[in-house]
């Protein structure tokens, strides 16, 4: 599986983000899906009650808390919209009642992060009601009111309670067969409107079967960095082209045209569309660019040494307030567009994804100094790097800064493999299944509670 950072298994000061020993993978199929009038006119209502419901949550949790003093939890809110929401809301009962209780359970999560983060000594804000524009999907936590149908016939469909067959495109239906042919169960269901009104479909699959690649025990390093994307300890150099860098020209030449027509006018709404399809453009081809690149790193070693970034400080802007305003505001700002252009993050997501399917494993080890440390001889100092020169002062020894980096990630992943050899090799913590709460005779002897199927 792979682990977040807050729970991977901690060797030292690396983190083992995968482990490589699931036979079976969850994963997720992205569809476009083309809803007529009609279908999408359910969609925006289902949309607009899936809303009601999270902002309904947040206001009862409110409530209890400030005027009885009441934790209220998910389960007892799924009971109150079985009771009372199908008197009050009679056009519940046409969509049926699954996608308000995974309304319920967003809200629900929601509140968990906000605990767990200020029990962490962060400063988190508090769950918030969602306007029209922020809350764009519609959630299924359990294949109820939702199927697949005939994707091996005629006329392959995405059924939804409530709007009817949407039909499937012919790239939709053979990825779907993909995952279907290595075991996949349809789970879980995600409606999502773009921001160009276009509606896309993400069905989530578990027991798909993973793709083992031979056995190896060889350890790379991987460096990521803005000029080079990758560098890998053999010397390979991986470098992804600059697609947002490109798009946010032509962005800029459809924003200006914008300007030239009044608001909400059909050609200003017209150019927005444009603008958010040359936005998921480039996403979609520095999402396939990455996705490649890591098929490619992870055929080449059997445990990956990834250094260990905190992207979300590293990008994070440096205005300040008005009290204490920021300095050197412009140059930031040039240095987190770049770090977004190079997608840092995305690539190594995808090494995480391919190297779980391969059964490899992955570290995330400490990338401090890892720039300026020289990979033969261990010595730190900040002149041994100049530009894509590194060059040691102490035992000269040359390479591509780049490379050196990769070479030093490697020693440390070698380091958290031997440490973690002589634990015992201990696994990632599996999370329990989610249990759902089911109307049983508790006399009777059966159990309040089931796993999800």
């Amino acid at each position: 599986m792979i682990a977040s950072d807050r729970k991977a298994l901690e060797v030292g000061s690396a983190l083992l983000v995968v482990d490589g020993t699931d036979e079976t993978l969850a994963r997720k199929a992205e569809l476009s899906i083309r809803p007529n009038r009609v279908q999408a006119r359910s969609l925006q209502a289902l949309r607009a009650l899936s809303r009601d419901s999270y902002n309904a949550s947040i206001q009862h949790r409110r409530d209890a808390w400030k005027m009885a003093g009441v934790s209220v939890g998910a389960f007892d809110e799924f009971k109150e919209i079985d009771d009372e929401l199908r008197e009050a809301r009679p056009d519940v009962s046409r969509y049926g009642i699954q996608p308000l209780r995974s309304a319920i359970r967003r809200a629900d999560e929601a509140y968990q992060g906000f605990f767990r983060r200020a029990k962490d000594g962060e400063t988190p804000g508090y769950p918030r009601f969602k306007s029209r524009k922020r809350f764009r999907s519609i959630f299924y936590d359990e294949p109820v009111s939702w199927s697949l149908r005939r994707l091996d016939g005629n006329g392959p469909a995405l059924y939804v309670q409530g709007v009817g067959e949407m039909k499937l495109s012919r790239s939709a239906v053979s990825q779907l067969k993909r995952l279907v042919a290595r075991g996949g169960e349809p789970r879980t269901l995600v409606l999502s409107e773009t921001p160009s009104g276009a509606w896309r479909a993400y069905v989530g699959f578990r027991n798909i079967s993973a793709k083992r690649l031979d056995p190896s025990e060889e350890i790379g390093g991987l460096d990521r960095g803005i000029t080079v994307t990758a560098a890998l300890a053999d010397g390979t150099l991986l470098v992804m082209p600059r697609f947002l860098k490109v798009a946010r020209e032509q962005i800029a030449a459809l924003q200006r045209e914008r300007e030239t027509h009044p608001k909400f006018s059909p050609e200003w709404k017209k150019l927005n569309r444009q603008v958010a399809k040359a936005y998921r453009k480039a996403h979609h081809q520095s999402e396939n660019w990455a996705r490649h690149a890591a098929i490619e790193i992870v055929a080449r070693y059997g445990v990956i040494s990834l250094e260990r970034l905190r992207l979300s400080n590293m990008t994070r802007t440096a205005r300040g307030t008005v009290e204490n305003p920021g300095k050197n505001v412009k140059q930031k700002q040039g240095l987190n567009r770049s770090l977004q252009d190079a997608a840092l993050g995305r690539l190594a997501f995808w090494v995480c994804v391919k190297a779980e399917e391969a059964g490899r494993r992955v570290w995330k080890v400490n990338a401090v100094s890892s720039s300026r440390e020289c990979a033969a001889c261990g010595h730190t100092e900040a002149g041994n790097r100049k530009g894509t020169l590194f060059l040691c002062k102490s035992c000269a020894h040359r390479a591509h800064a780049d490379v050196n980096a990769a070479e030093v990630l490697t020693s440390r992943g070698q380091v958290a493999e031997a440490a973690w050899r002589a634990m015992g090799m201990p696994l990632n913590h599996r999370p329990k299944p989610r249990l759902r709460r089911h109307k049983t005779d508790v006399g009777a002897g059966s159990a309040p509670y089931a796993t999800a199927a």
